[in-house]
């Protein structure tokens, strides 16, 4: 008898998936004159494992196995086709059962065709040739990850057809987010602050970058096992001001600030926040104390002016301005989308409308004086301003200390 299987992925309702599906085909015939197949890749086993599923396989999808793919083909009545490897049996008792290319994963996925993952390439192939041997997909130069990696692939392996990326037009559909991604993103921000909290709570008892990393990790996994966001940057001392600090390796300084920067992850979508607190408890030092309240102001004025119709360059300009004015360098934008990707892509001519998310994140480093500070929130912008999604999560002097104390 085969081992039962459960069904992973499919976050939102499938009725979400298809209307993906049917806008993407719009958005890419309006921009390139024609319809075009838009090509989807999912991550293979072994990086499926260690990291998380590729998001735009996903935002498409909703598929969590291993080795898929989604060819959206808008000149074939059966437009969307899910291609599942079809497993091994010798490898169910290591691996478990696989979904394969059958009747319940059309079901399942609500596509209208699904196939074996063998048979890919011709019908890319097909579907290419269709569209004038033009093909679809997604990538970008700056933080390119995986489906960028396969667009380079496959324009690699393609002959005499033209590859197009679409990722520019599609990104106006992740950009705004309807109730069941916010639903996503409003459990993901609740375990972070949870982990966060606990944490927090324990400092005292804690003498590495590595032992606060690790039990944000073991708080943000335990409760599906989920990806997290990001891996965490728990920077003690001067290491707070390298802004995105990899290693957590180094021993707690006593009494210095410790900036922790982390997110968990909800049916995929992300958490993006950074606290900066005395890791002793108190803010008593006075230099300290004074540049954590200017970048408290800054915080507060991003979630002031953040609002529909303002553009990221006229926030950036009115939330940074205390801290430029008081003579420190800004290193970095107040603002990024955030969705299934932590910093989800975006266009940035867009002014800021309804249903996005986005950081605010105004921060100052100074690594001649021993720290950083960056406090980081994630706003929903809505109808006549927006909404501080981490509000839960303290930020005031008098807060923290409390949280602090435990």
């Amino acid at each position: 008898m085969m081992p039962a299987m459960t069904i992973r992925g499919l976050s939102l309702p499938l009725t979400t998936y298809r209307r993906r599906r049917a806008r993407a085909v719009r958005l890419a015939a309006e921009a390139h004159t024609r319809a075009l197949p838009i090509l989807f890749i999912g991550c293979d086993e072994n990086r499926l494992r260690a990291v998380r599923q590729d998001p735009w396989f996903d935002y498409y999808s909703g598929c969590a196995e291993p080795d898929a793919a989604l060819l959206i083909d808008p000149l074939r009545s059966t437009r969307d086709t899910l291609f599942l490897h079809p497993g091994d049996p010798s490898r169910v008792i290591w691996d478990g059962p696989r979904l394969g290319p059958d009747e319940r994963a059309r079901r399942l996925h609500g596509v209208h065709a699904v196939a074996d993952l063998s048979r890919l390439e011709a019908a890319v192939g097909a579907a290419a040739r269709r569209a004038g041997y033009r093909l679809a997909m997604c990538t970008r130069e700056r933080e390119p990850g995986f489906q960028a990696e396969q667009f380079a692939l496959w324009k690699k392996e393609l002959k005499g057809i033209t590859l197009i990326n679409v990722e520019p037009q599609l990104v106006h559909q992740r950009m705004y987010k309807d109730a069941d991604e916010v639903a996503c993103h409003r459990r993901a921000i609740a375990i972070t602050r949870d982990g966060l909290r606990s944490t927090l709570r324990q400092l005292r008892t804690l003498r590495s970058e590595a032992a606060v990393a690790s039990q944000l990790t073991m708080h943000y996994r335990s409760v599906a096992y989920g990806p997290l966001a990001f891996p965490p940057i728990v920077g003690s001392g001067v290491h707070g001001a390298t802004l995105h600090y990899p290693h957590n390796d180094q021993p707690l300084v006593p009494r210095a600030p410790l900036l922790i920067d982390s997110g968990a992850t909800s049916g995929g979508y992300c958490a993006d926040v950074t606290r900066t607190v005395p890791q002793h408890g108190r803010f008593d030092d006075r230099r300290f104390r004074e540049v954590y309240e200017l970048v408290l102001a800054c915080n507060a004025l991003g979630r002031r002016h953040a609002r529909p119709g303002i553009t990221r360059d006229e926030l950036n300009a009115v939330a940074w301005k205390p801290i430029i004015d008081a003579g420190f360098i800004r290193h970095h934008g107040l603002s990024h989308h955030i969705g299934l990707d932590v910093h989800d892509p975006a266009d940035y001519t867009v002014p800021f409308a309804p249903g996005m998310i986005i950081s605010n994140e105004p921060g100052v480093y100074l690594p001649d004086e021993g720290f950083g500070i960056r406090i980081e929130d994630d706003l929903l912008i809505t109808a006549d301003g927006c909404e501080d999604m981490t509000r839960e999560i303290p930020k005031t002097i008098p807060a923290l200390e409390r949280w602090l104390r435990g």
